[in-house]
């Protein structure tokens, strides 16, 4: 019912402060009624609510907000990436780009949906609540399978210029006016222009003025190989955040996603215009490739985090995030669990329109619950801490999206998950043999059933 209240508490919540960090409160209560978050309640608390949800030894806090991610490649590119010889500046390329493309010819409109059904109940289930996924135009099955499982996402569908812009531009428009629910809406619809050196100067700016138009979002990879920065510094004469600064896509509405090789002065740009940058490590430390989530940070430039095209594990990524930082900065302090939760989920939040990412009231209600009673998690002196370096998609005890509980126990309600498994695993695993005979992935060896 849209005015059911329910209360939300645990032994610790986690609670944004003033500086934009997060603290972990004991004693706390959230209220929510239908959609949103009605109040936040420090101290006893006396309510006749519809519904309770507890959890005496856990932490509420934010549901993750995934800020760059490839629905459709975590499935398919599983156990390929992983130990690969091809290097870091042409896998897109070589591999991942052909590959993805492969799915769309191989792959019946079921299969596809099948792969996204997969993908989003992983994603559920690893406490995130809000997607940004760019898939391709024709790839409905994202938005189909968020709307029936109940994740939030914001879908921005790849536009090329290396193919008919004017057509690519065209097929995602038209994919925004079918789905997009508006401001209020859980699924959300903006554009994608797929990379800098993919991308003419016509196209950007044609979508700059959309954006502001149709008041959305646009998320586009920016420097993630160092092909693409030369193929932009050939071209252009510039690198590819002056490159987005000219044609009018720097700004709060857009995300970049990697920032791998951008240059000090490109920080600058990102900070003072408001950008944000998806930060997603383990993509590149895949390849070897170091890329610091405190280069980022200590420049100012607003930072989420997202998981890409590989694994959507947001613990695990969070845990990269601060470990590369550790290591390339030498500081042990580095990337804090305050600072990364922060960017997993307000930052985030931030960056999609501000209305969730944080519990304060007026927000969606989009909160997780980790369990800190397992052995790897006890004794607790400092729940944060715990938290970041200790928990596992494992210790998610329930998931709220929109007021509505999708996980509990550590599963998606009212989904057949062995199901939902089997039909995606079988799509791959066709798209896969399809793959080898086209000479986009080398054979291996199978024991016949």
């Amino acid at each position: 019912m849209p005015d059911q209240l329910t209360t939300v508490a645990a032994r610790w919540t986690v609670l944004p402060l003033p500086s934009g960090g997060a603290e972990a409160v004991e004693n706390v209560t959230v209220l929510v009624r239908g959609h949103r978050i009605e109040d936040v309640v420090r101290g006893p608390v006396n309510v006749d609510a519809d519904r309770r949800i507890e959890l005496p030894r856990g932490i509420v806090l934010p549901g993750f907000v995934n800020l760059h991610n490839h629905a459709l490649n975590g499935p398919v590119f599983r156990g390929i990436v992983d130990d690969a010889a091809v290097a870091a500046d042409t896998i897109v390329y070589d591999l991942l780009l052909p590959l993805g493309d492969l799915a769309g010819e191989v792959l019946t409109d079921d299969e596809l949906r099948a792969v996204y059904r997969l993908a989003v109940l992983e994603l559920l289930r690893t406490g995130t609540t809000s997607v940004l996924d760019m898939p391709r135009a024709q790839h409905h099955g994202l938005l189909e399978a968020a709307a029936e499982l109940g994740l939030r996402a914001f879908a921005a569908p790849y536009v090329f210029s290396t193919r008919d812009e004017d057509a690519s531009l065209a097929a995602a428009l038209a994919v925004a006016d079918r789905f997009d629910e508006g401001p209020d809406g859980r699924i959300r619809v903006g554009l994608g222009p797929h990379a800098t050196d993919t991308c003419s100067p016509r196209l950007l700016r044609r979508i700059a003025e959309l954006a502001g138009e149709r008041d959305t979002f646009v998320s586009i990879h920016v420097a993630q190989s160092r092909h693409e920065v030369e193929t932009v510094r050939v071209r252009h004469g510039r690198t590819p955040v002056e490159y987005l600064r000219d044609t009018g896509l720097l700004g709060p509405r857009t995300v970049v996603a990697h920032g791998v090789y951008v240059e000090d002065g490109d920080l600058d740009l990102l900070r003072e215009s408001g950008t944000t940058l998806a930060h997603c490590p383990l993509t590149f430390a895949r390849s070897g490739v170091t890329v610091a989530f405190g280069r980022f940070h200590r420049a100012g430039v607003r930072t989420g985090i997202g998981t890409d095209a590989y694994s959507f594990d947001h613990f695990g990524e969070l845990r990269a995030a601060g470990l590369v930082a550790k290591l390339t900065s030498g500081d042990g302090a580095a990337a804090d669990a305050p600072t990364l939760l922060a960017a997993a989920t307000s930052a985030g939040g931030a960056a999609l329109g501000g209305r969730f990412g944080r519990i304060e009231p007026g927000l969606f209600a989009d909160l997780i619950g980790v369990d800190l009673s397992a052995p790897h998690l006890q004794p607790v002196r400092d729940p944060l801490r715990n938290l970041v370096w200790n928990a596992t998609p494992a210790d998610v005890a329930f998931v709220m999206v929109d007021g509505r509980r999708v996980v509990d126990g550590g599963r998606v309600t009212g989904c057949d998950e062995r199901r939902v498994v089997d039909e995606a695993a079988a799509a791959v695993e066709r798209l896969w043999r399809a793959a080898e005979a086209a000479g986009v992935l080398p054979p291996i060896e199978r024991t016949p059933a």
